[in-house]
């Protein structure tokens, strides 16, 4: 399977994805906001959540299920139920 076609079956599995350059995060397949503060932010993907840890984060950004942010990210979490894992 070449990139592309991999990169469009990532999407269309509505997981998780997460692109961090610098001091900017681009989170994808994004359902609900679920915690924000100055040093985490939790998103819910639908069946998995996706915490940034950090320093001075804000989302920057809102629009269809992707969420901009910036700061200082430190660590990327995913967490999810077992059932979820077995898609």
């Amino acid at each position: 399977m070449d990139i592309k076609h991999e990169l469009l079956y990532d999407f269309n599995l509505h997981m998780p994805r997460v692109l961090v350059s610098g001091r900017t995060g681009i989170i994808d397949n994004v359902k609900k906001i679920v915690f924000v503060s100055e040093n985490s932010i939790v998103i819910d993907n639908g069946k998995r959540f996706t915490a940034l840890n950090g320093h001075e984060l804000t989302i920057t950004q809102i629009e269809d299920e992707r969420v901009l942010v910036a700061g200082e990210i430190k660590s990327i979490e995913f967490y999810g139920t077992l059932a979820a894992d077995t898609d």
